[in-house]
């Protein structure tokens, strides 16, 4: 057992000895609702928290969930640090909250009203105008003087702390995007996965219902004329420090994830570009900032938004949840004048106010703060994500300095009195500490009212900055909040509209122009990577016999040719003699971080985010987790021959996965045809260059090239079975270029994309740059010219040319159709916008 006077105080707080401790009376007793939970903590079999602490990463890790995971170069993300012991509020304390919090919504959609029409308050001055006008985020296009906007605020959240007297108070207003509520559902599973136990030791109160109800509002915003409303959530893309969050939220709700590059406004609506054209967006659920959402209005150099999205807004043709402008409410500066607008609006008190804020525009309020400078924390008004200022740490020097810049700019400046925040118990290696904590509460309007989440997102801060600062990226230990149900659990009633009867359709035509660029690259990168495994691995192979016969130094140096065409080598090495130190090192650090082989690694992460939507939870496992540790094998076997080679077995049985996965998981949609067009462009390439590269060098080794064509075709097994003979050129060839029951062979390739074109929307523009049937005939006719007893004997002739004239037609054939399904489906996503189409088609 721990007491709260351990605590080691944090600069940015107040007496920390005075605070309230969420688990432990002050007469040192534990508190009744946590008596269960610690007595099943207690009997954890095992290592107790250490070990579920472990499993609980591992999840998190499984899942993805890291911040900025995408935005890194190299696909580095901040690990999210989560605490497995609970935030646990009654029953009857949330009620108080939850009271608090509906008042306090529906007080700030009242100012946003005002504040976006006619403006009485700063007329009558309730509000000072300084605190709107100088706002930066008060968007003058948002507002109509002469139709004040309906209800801007669909979401909400407040981050709240409870200080010594037991009560609650605002730390902040998030009015603009209400982040952190996909976060919160995500550590719900991951506690209820992790530590099973504890969830039967108390009646919490589940979270699902809250997203099925929010679900329900969404699709009621849009217009009744609607009978099946198409529902969107906007993000910036997975460049966003939160884009985890925000296509778990999208799932979580039933909602199509969009980028900006995605949608267009045409004829009156905001539509989202798929392959069977515009499709209109009733209701756009906003986790784009509002300032970036059109760049005809708002911010020219945007492109995260859409032009004209606000016009449509305006319109009352598209819904936006939340609408423009709603940021302006989030400047802290507001808290002084917050009771007297609730007494302006709804003549009572206001129940749940911010923590004592002091706004230095009002001369009484500057002298306040100056006077009992050190027991502020000063921010600026207008500035989110800023650290704020604690005048006890600031020498001096610098403290003059501060309040001159405060005496000059007052109305810049705000003050928090620095507060003692709640204690709750956090597990580490040395035990349960109490530890300062802030909880992010979530509400979403049903109707004419709004519904609290019965739970939310707590946030440790490790530093003294974190309590002031709002984002939850910051360095923060994240903690799940229960709410201890009653027996009449509100939330679970709530849904009460009947679901509306669908007829089935099994067309899955709306796929979004862009998931299917980034599908189609998806799958070629995930082939290229296989494909360069194989070609490495089979190089290393030679190397780690230590004696190269001369059988064995024509393979390598057919490999090292193969290597050098896809970039996965540099000429110097692939010229050198097959068993020279240059050829060896260059094979040995073909997988060193800098080499192109971690690019692809990182355009694999990259695209599979981007269509995180599509991906069953079993594909996404086998990219995140499976491709993640094959890449930390192969980045820890760096210079050793046997743990590069295993390393890459892991890479190839990888790709095997996720192709058996994309086949047996996904419906035979424009997505899967998407994304196995590009398995087979890529491989086809691979098969006429790579594995059949050996053909291509002046004089042909024929037993090698023969021998290599088969192993790097997976193709060894087959024909073993089926001649029991030695290796001849027809059977060879036959086999690994025109057999389309081999699914490695080129023929296979070549006929399954003249399916999947086939099965295509139509589109204009030339798709038969591939003569398939051509081709197919021109490849039997080869093999049938080498089905000759004396052609081994020939080192140049009429067969040898035919296929190697038919190889290198059939790899330009392959790139020149991959530019041509681009140019006909892909064309409208920007270069800045799309991932997969940043990199050329040919080589890495």
């Amino acid at each position: 057992m721990f007491t709260p006077s351990k605590q080691k105080q944090a600069p940015a707080l107040a007496n920390l000895e005075l605070a309230l401790d969420e688990m432990v009376t002050g007469q040192g007793g534990v508190r009744p609702h946590w008596q269960t939970l610690l007595s099943a903590i207690n009997s954890l079999p095992g290592n107790g928290l250490a070990d579920r602490t472990e499993n609980a990463r591992k999840l998190l890790a499984e899942d993805g969930a890291l911040f900025n995971a995408y935005a890194d170069p190299r696909g580095h993300g901040q690990h999210w640090q989560f605490d497995l012991l609970p935030v646990i509020v009654t029953a009857e304390e949330w009620d108080v909250v939850e009271e608090g919090l509906q008042q306090r919504v529906r007080l700030l959609n009242a100012i946003l009203a005002d504040i976006y029409g006619r403006q009485r308050l700063l007329h009558e001055g309730l509000l000072p105008a300084a605190l709107i006008f100088a706002n930066p985020h008060f968007l003058r296009p948002a507002r109509d003087p002469d139709m004040p906007p309906p209800s801007l605020l669909q979401c909400y959240a407040a981050d709240l702390v409870r200080l010594p007297d037991g009560g609650w108070r605002v730390l902040s207003d998030r009015t603009e995007l209400a982040a952190g509520v996909g976060y919160a559902l995500e550590n719900r599973r991951v506690l209820a996965r992790t530590m099973p136990e504890i969830f039967r030791s108390q009646p919490v109160t589940p979270l699902r219902p809250f997203f099925d109800l929010w679900q329900n509002a969404l699709a009621n915003l849009a217009s009744p004329t609607r009978a099946s409303p198409h529902m969107a959530l906007l993000t910036p893309g997975p460049e966003h420090d939160a884009y985890f969050e925000h296509v778990y939220l999208a799932r979580a709700l039933a909602l199509t994830p969009v980028e900006g590059a995605d949608l267009a406004a045409r004829d009156g609506r905001v539509a989202l570009k798929t392959l069977d054209g515009l499709k209109p967006i009733d209701v756009l659920l906003r986790r784009v900032e509002s300032g970036l959402c059109d760049p005809l209005e708002l911010n020219s150099a945007s492109t995260d938004g859409v032009v004209g999205m606000l016009q449509v807004a305006r319109s009352g043709q598209l819904v936006l949840a939340n609408g423009i402008g709603s940021g302006v409410l989030e400047t802290p500066a507001l808290a002084p004048f917050m009771p007297a607008l609730c007494r302006h609006f709804f003549g009572e008190e206001l129940k749940l106010p911010f923590v004592p804020t002091l706004w230095c525009g009002q001369a009484a309020a500057l002298e306040e703060v100056i006077g009992d400078f050190d027991e502020f924390a000063i921010r600026r008004c207008f500035v989110r994500r800023e650290e704020p200022i604690l005048p006890t740490t600031l020498d001096e020097t610098a403290r003059r300095a501060l309040i001159e810049k405060i005496r000059r700019h007052p109305a810049s400046y705000i003050a928090q009195r620095l507060v003692a925040p709640s204690l709750a118990p956090t597990w580490s290696n040395s035990g349960l500490t109490p530890h300062p904590v802030i909880v992010r509460g979530f509400l979403v309007r049903d109707g004419e009212d709004y519904r609290a989440m019965p739970g939310g997102h707590a946030r440790v801060p490790t530093t003294h900055a974190e309590f002031f600062r709002a984002p939850l990226q910051h360095h923060g230990i994240g903690k799940d909040v229960w709410v201890l149900s009653a027996e009449d659990t509100r939330i679970a009633g709530a849904i009460v509209a009947a679901p509306q009867r669908l007829a089935p359709d099994r067309t899955g035509a709306v796929l979004p122009s862009r998931a299917a660029d980034n599908l189609f690259w998806l799958g070629r990168y995930v082939e290229r990577l296989d494909n360069g495994a194989r070609l490495l691995r089979a190089a290393l192979w030679r190397l780690a016999t230590g004696s190269l016969g001369p059988r064995d130094m024509a393979e390598l140096r057919a490999l090292a040719h193969s290597l050098e065409s896809f970039s996965l080598i540099d000429a110097t090495a692939a010229q050198a003699p097959p068993d020279s130190r240059v050829l060896a090192q260059a094979l040995t650090q073909a997988a060193a971080p800098d080499q192109p082989l971690h690019d692809t690694f990182h355009a694999i992460q990259k695209l599979a985010a981007s269509v995180r939507d599509r991906l069953s939870g079993d594909m996404w496992h086998a990219i995140n987790q499976m491709l993640g540790d094959a890449r930390r094998r192969l980045a820890h076997g760096f210079g050793d021959i046997d743990r590069l080679i295993a390393a890459l077995d892991e890479l190839i049985r990888f790709a095997a996965t996720f192709a058996g996965l994309s086949s047996e998981n996904m419906t035979r949609g424009a997505g899967w045809r998407f994304l196995d067009i590009g398995r087979r462009i890529e491989r086809g390439i691979y098969t006429s260059q790579g594995a059949l590269g050996a053909f291509a060098l002046k004089p042909v080794a024929w037993e090698p090239a023969l021998r290599l064509a088969l192993e790097l075709c997976d193709s060894t097994i087959t024909y073993r079975s089926r001649y029991l003979a030695a290796l001849q050129p027809a059977p060879v060839l036959d086999l690994v270029l025109a057999d389309e029951s081999n699914p490695r062979s080129l023929a296979f390739q070549l006929r399954r994309l003249d399916d999947h074109l086939a099965a295509l929307p139509k589109r204009t523009g030339d798709l038969t740059v591939l003569p398939v049937s051509q081709i197919a005939n021109d490849l039997n006719a080869v093999v049938r010219m080498f089905d000759r007893g004396d052609v081994i004997r020939q080192s140049e002739g009429l067969p040898l040319s035919m296929l190697r004239d038919l190889l290198e037609e059939s790899a330009h054939g392959l790139r020149a159709l991959s530019n041509a399904i681009t140019r006909a489906y892909f064309t409208h996503v920007p270069a800045a916008q799309a991932l997969g189409s940043q990199r050329a088609a040919q080589g890495y």
